[in-house]
């Protein structure tokens, strides 16, 4: 099975990941606080529309989540809660998550927090989607769909 955190998860990739889980007959679920659209009706995808309590949407792939599944996030925390559970975890520019990028990630990104509320800027380097990442998530997710 394939979860997805459907709210920090760019079109393009949800709907490679749709295409893709189609043709290999696999369950897809998309969980956020609101509902994301995606044009496919197809009995193997959902979508779960979580509480609009923090944390609900991660709380619930943690929650529904197991060995076996893929796990598609940028968000750090719940890569790190899914990887600890033996899940294999990766964002939706092509990163799979190990024990060592996510402590170096986790430890960037609070870098980053401190430095901005200092009031320095780091760049949000989240924020640019390109033709590259999604050739490097394709490559990713594809590889791990054939293991």
């Amino acid at each position: 099975m394939i979860f997805v955190d459907a709210d920090s998860c760019e079109k393009n990739a949800r709907k490679f990941i749709l295409n893709l889980a189609a043709k290999k007959n696999i369950k897809v679920t998309f969980a956020a606080n609101k509902n994301i659209p995606f044009s496919f009706i197809n009995p193997l995808f959902k979508m779960e529309i979580c509480s609009k309590e923090k944390n609900s949407a991660d709380d619930f792939i943690v929650e529904n989540s197991k060995p076996g599944d893929i796990v598609v996030t940028r968000d750090l925390i719940l890569a790190q809660r899914i990887f600890n559970k033996k899940i294999l975890v990766m964002n939706d520019k092509g990163t799979v998550f190990n024990k060592e990028n996510l402590e170096y990630l986790i430890e960037e990104r609070q870098l980053s927090i401190q430095m901005k509320s200092f009031g320095i800027s780091t760049g949000g380097k989240w924020k640019n989607y390109n033709g590259k990442d999604f050739e490097k998530f394709k490559s990713a997710f594809s590889a791990l769909l054939e293991n």
